[in-house]
This record gives C-alpha cells, structure tokens and sequence, in this order.
C-alpha cells in the first residue's frame, strides 16, 4: 500500500530534529526518559528470511520441485515480506532518529518532564520540530514529537507514543502513532498522497534493553489511511526461532488499483530454518462480478524461500508441486 513508502518523505521530520553540534547528554536523570523509547531492531517485524539470512533471496538462488522441475520464488511469501518490510523501514527512520534525539543534551528536563527543541532544520525546511517526554504513571512516560510552520500557526503532532522504562516490568512493551496527515499540512511536497495514520504496537521481554534479539515478541501494525483502504500486520516471533505473520487488508489486489477494493487475508508460518506456508483468503471486491463468491489459496516455500507447493480453489493458477513438501499443515480453526 502507497502509505508504507511514507518512511523516506519521514525522515526530514526526525533527521532534522537530531542536529550536528548538539552536546552529548551526560545527565543521568535523562536516563529513564530514554530506557521508555524503544530501539528500531527490537521492534522490526520479523520474517523467515531472518531465521536463515544466509540462503534463498538472498543469495539469488532457488530450488527445484520435487519433480526436478525449476521454481519459482514463493509469491505469498514475497508478498508477505513486502508489507512486513514497508513497515520496519517506516519504524527505523522513526525509531533510529529520535533514539539519536534523546542522546543529545536536553532544552529542559526535570524528574517529569523533558524537551528537545524546537530545532529548526536547515532553512529550506518548511516547517520546526520539538520533542516531548512526560511521565504519565510509575516507569511509565509519554513521548511526542510535534511540528510547527515556520510561518507560524499551532504544533501538529506527527509521532505520538509511549513506554515504560527499565525499572518496570512492563519495559518493553508500549505503542506510537505516526500521524501522517499533520505531517503533510507541515511539508506537504514530501507528502503528496500521504494521508491518515499508521500504528505500532509492540509487545516485548522486560529485559529487551539488554539484549535487542531478546523473544518472544509480537509487534502489530495498522495502517489507516484516509478512504476505505485499511492494512494489519501481526508478527509473533518465538523463542524457538519459529514465527507467523498474520495480514489482514482491505484492499485492491488488482494490477491497476483502480477496481473494487477486496478483503484479503494472509496467515504465514515459518520453521527456524526458513521453510514455511502462507494459508490466503480473499473475497468481495470484484470477485463476485467474476462468479466468485471467495478464493483461497495454499502456497508453501522451502528453506530456500522457492515455491514446493501451491493450490487454490477457483483454478486461477494450477496446482504445482507436493503438499507433504509443506513445512506446516492447514492453519487450526
């Protein structure tokens, strides 16, 4: 979806605030204000290529069927990596930059209450940015980065979260929200098409300040942009190093994206190994003009992510490869 490309047209709202010259914070009381920001690694959305980087895509290679016949990269698996990768590039810019922004030196800060800017960029940014942590609960703080027009006019939040810091046990665990829309009334030339707000929520181990990989963990995603069109993503990654992506979208899965819009669902589970399964639903939309009330779809990869096997009812593509090559069977009802 247009909206998960919006991490690059982001990047000037955070780089801007973390700017060169800045001192270096040495003042311990800003300690707990920055153990309650999440780190980008520990909430990137986790996939199959990351139980084994080392094979598959990422080397250019693929397998062959059972039959000796060449296959193709797995699409349900390609497709499933695609949103789960538009989402971390978002939460990277976001997370890395004011991760960067809380390590530099404060304009005040008490034991509640602290504030970085407003920093106004260089002098071709449109629009300044500030900032702000609150204590809201015991370990337990607010965070919001918000902008204003250089012309003047009121501060637009652009990020809004929150997070418990390493005293809690609910470190680790927290949410933020990236409010597009105010980030296009900013700088609206960054933002041509952007509109509405995409939503993180991560649910981390307490000691994930310790060790970033630290499992399991199950961060959600829900991109809401404004009109019809909707997208979540929920990814489980397990301490065995087994995990699942669950999407759910309203959406147009056509080549043009100018049809109706279809409701899609896409459950993929994978070994630690790599090899896994995508279990697809899709109906509405303009299925039923095509004598289809809904399709469903099977489409499993090896440890070398290449399709061993798929099926669908409505024949749109024929059946290939063996179902006992699946890592996984059906998913449970």
């Amino acid at each position: 979806m247009t909206q998960l490309r919006t991490a690059s047209a982001l990047a000037f709202v955070l780089v801007a605030t973390a700017l060169p010259g800045c001192a270096a914070q040495k003042d311990d009381a800003a300690n707990e204000f920055q153990e309650a920001l999440p780190d980008q690694g520990s909430v990137s959305i986790d996939g199959p290529d990351g139980a084994r980087a080392d094979m598959g895509t990422q080397s250019g290679t693929f397998g062959t069927m059972a039959d000796g016949a060449a296959s193709d990269p797995a699409f349900w698996y390609t497709f499933t990596r695609d949103v789960r990768d538009g989402v971390n590039v978002v939460t990277a810019v976001v997370l890395v930059s004011v991760w960067a922004i809380v390590h530099t030196e404060p304009s005040e800060i008490d034991e509640d209450h602290a504030v970085w800017g407003p920093y106004d960029g260089d002098a071709l940014d449109p629009a300044r940015y500030r900032l702000t942590m609150d204590r809201i609960g015991e370990h337990h703080f607010r965070y919001v980065l918000e902008g204003q027009k250089k012309s003047g006019g009121e501060y637009l939040s652009v990020l809004d979260g929150d997070g418990y810091s390493r005293a809690s046990d609910s470190h680790g665990d927290g949410q933020f929200v990236l409010d597009l829309g105010n980030a296009k009334v900013l700088d609206p030339s960054r933002h041509e098409g952007d509109s509405g707000k995409v939503t993180i929520v991560h649910e981390l181990p307490a000691d994930i300040g310790r060790r970033r990989d630290a499992l399991p963990r199950t961060i959600t995603a829900t991109v809401a942009p404004e009109g019809e069109a909707s997208l979540s993503i929920t990814s489980s990654a397990h301490e065995d190093h087994t995990g699942e992506i669950d999407v759910t979208a309203h959406a147009d899965i056509d080549d043009s994206h100018a049809t109706a819009l279809e409701d899609v669902s896409v459950v993929s589970r994978w070994r630690s190994t790599g090899a896994g399964r995508a279990d697809v639903g899709i109906s509405g939309g303009d299925l039923p003009a095509a004598g289809l009330q809904g399709v469903t779809a099977v489409e499993c990869w090896g440890q070398d992510f290449a399709r061993v096997f798929y099926s669908d009812s409505a024949s749109i593509k024929p059946t290939e490869g063996n179902a006992a090559e699946c890592a996984y069977e059906a998913v449970p009802h």
